[in-house]
């Protein structure tokens, strides 16, 4: 009796508190892949696809849908497998998965669509997510022949080149990393990096952190980056910099905010090294154009330029299965998206002379797509910056009304 009244009191507070959800009014009912131009580099970012069901299958068609599009446009898209693989239909830690990981409903048909792309040319990188490190799974995984993606290093830098190739240009393994490659400046050139870092033995770890070899060659490459210059670069992690979502600041499990980040990440994001960040694990999709107000709001960092930011978590098991996880106060009170959905779905960065991430969400048997915009080359900030209001809302004007 007293569950019943729980889940009944539960479902009264979804709907008269309000949550972060899907605003069908920003979003185009439209096929999978809308008419983009053609050029440039693409990063298919599929997140947390590791619970079995109904969903993943979903997904897989949609990301294959969007793989043959993004070819037919001229691009060699690079898939990102980032996040938990050994989940249960309900998203919870699933450790006895690792032996079936790949043949499980849905997983398998995701799996089969990214392995269909590399075998025909194409790259596709990954990152364990924090179910690999609590079931001790994180090395099996990336040594697993089976793994539709690829893991070059603990942590490592892939260079996006102009002819559309990948080229992994650094990897760290057992606390040291391999020197930089040279970005050169040839026709070939890299137009950005992307740098991979697995942050589970932070923020999921036990401490002493600093007795752990994969944060010392984290430190070591975070400082190299910082000492050499190259194209614009993201930082990839499962963990976003400044969650929006249920794991934001102030949310459920607040363990994606600028706070909790790796000292030397965050002092490599304070030095302006990214121009932006791609992750998963918060169990949604959204992007922001420029995170700088939740990192002040959350922490009081400021950016030196703006840094956008793509999560893509909702391939498997997404925050609209678990209406409790997207109550209002269950979510960021730091950082709100231009963009946010809770449905199942994943994201598309296209990266060129105009950038943007398109948004791609299943609701009602049908694709729903959003765009948001960002940039690679941002300006640099004023010395003196405004301070943002720190009651962020979803739904209050962009000034508040005493600011006005």
């Amino acid at each position: 009796m007293r569950r019943t009244l729980a889940q009944l009191a539960c479902a009264a507070l979804v709907w008269t508190s309000g949550c972060l959800t899907h605003r069908a009014h920003q979003w185009e009912r439209t096929d999978v892949s809308p008419q983009v131009a053609s050029g440039g580099s693409s990063l298919v970012i599929v997140g947390d696809p590791g619970a079995p069901g109904r969903t993943p299958a979903a997904v897989a068609r949609g990301v294959s849908e969007t793989l043959a599009a993004e070819r037919s446009a001229g691009r060699n898209p690079v898939v990102l497998w980032l996040g938990d693989n050994l989940l249960r239909r309900r998203g919870q830690l699933d450790c006895a998965a690792a032996s079936s990981v790949w043949t499980r409903e849905g997983i398998d048909e995701l799996a089969s669509v990214v392995r269909s792309h590399t075998q025909s040319g194409g790259s596709a990188f990954t990152l364990p997510g924090e179910a690999a490190y609590r079931c001790g799974a994180r090395a099996s995984l990336r040594q697993d022949s089976d793994h539709p993606a690829t893991q070059p290093g603990v942590h490592y830098v892939v260079d996006l080149l102009a002819s559309g190739a990948t080229r992994v240009a650094s990897t760290c393994n057992d606390g040291t990393c391999t020197p930089l490659a040279e970005s050169g400046n040839g026709t070939d050139g890299p137009t950005a990096q992307l740098v991979f870092v697995d942050l589970t033995p932070w923020i999921a770890g036990a401490r002493p952190a600093e007795r752990d070899l994969d944060l010392r060659s984290l430190d070591a490459l975070m400082t190299a980056l910082q000492e050499k210059p190259g194209p614009p670069r993201i930082l990839v992690a499962t963990y976003p910099v400044e969650a929006a979502g249920f794991h934001g600041d102030g949310g459920g499990d607040p363990d994606s905010t600028v706070h909790t980040l790796a000292p030397p990440v965050g002092r490599a994001l304070a030095a302006g090294v990214f121009v932006g960040t791609i992750a998963g694990h918060d169990r949604a999709t959204y992007a922001s154009r420029d995170i700088s107000d939740g990192t002040i709001r959350g922490d009081r960092v400021f950016l030196p330029h703006p840094v956008f930011q793509v999560v893509s978590g909702a391939a498997s098991a997404p925050d609209v299965r678990h209406g409790w996880r997207r109550l209002r106060f269950n979510s960021s009170v730091a950082l709100v998206p231009e963009r946010y959905t809770p449905r199942p779905g994943y994201a598309v960065l296209r990266l060129g002379e105009t950038s943007a991430a398109t948004l791609h969400a299943y609701r009602g048997g049908r694709w729903q797509t959003a765009v948001v915009p960002v940039t690679l080359r941002p300006a640099e900030r004023p010395r003196l910056v405004d301070v943002p209001s720190t009651n962020a809302c979803l739904r209050c004007p962009e000034l508040p009304y005493n600011e006005r």
